[in-house]
């Protein structure tokens, strides 16, 4: 009984020392990474990219100018604009244009901004020349139209714009484009 006992009490100790060998380095370890994170972010904080990358005041004047642009053809569109991670930063539907515009707009944004970076194209007609149609294969939100352009700046896309509504693709293209340069110089 009596070495039943000790045999228990040792186990325990040992149990409690490496418990607390690990929270030891647990905490250590915890306490490093946070001062490195912060010694990262304050060297590079200055040459990071300000959240959600377009300013609104410059994707309104790229939505207008497209819009505009369409309009002087005598084509109805609707125009979105996502950001890096494909989330809808701006999207407006013109008068008159088709019900279907606006999702598509959406979705041609969405795949030039998911492919083209990595297939280093800058537009979905330079991306279709390059892609199978069989890569949107299970993504059924990529649509493999021309219609979108991205933007970039210092290299990185920070956003693409998408349209849709014209009877051709190309010309929703080049009123992607239009919008593009009117607020490129202003990056």
């Amino acid at each position: 009984m009596e070495l039943e006992m000790s045999v228990r009490t040792m186990k325990i100790e040992c149990d409690g020392a490496v418990k607390r060998g690990f929270l030891r380095k647990a905490t250590m370890g915890l306490a490093w990474f946070g001062i490195a994170s912060t010694l990262s972010v304050s060297a590079c904080g200055q040459t990071l990219p300000a959240p959600g990358g377009l300013p609104l005041s410059l994707a309104m004047d790229a939505v207008g100018e497209t819009v505009r642009v369409c309009e002087a053809k005598g084509l109805k569109v609707a125009v979105t604009i996502v950001d890096p991670d494909g989330v809808i930063k701006l999207q407006a539907r013109g008068d008159g244009s088709p019900i279907h515009s606006q999702e598509f707009s959406y979705r041609k944004a969405y795949t030039v901004m998911s492919m083209g970076p990595m297939q280093g194209v800058d537009s979905n007609s330079a991306l279709i020349g390059k892609v199978s149609p069989a890569a949107s294969n299970g993504a059924s939100i990529l649509l493999m139209l021309p219609g979108a352009v991205l933007l970039k700046q210092n290299g990185q896309a920070i956003a693409a714009i998408g349209v849709s509504g014209a009877p051709k693709s190309l010309d929703d293209e080049a009123c992607a484009q239009a919008g593009i340069d009117k607020i490129k110089g202003r990056l």
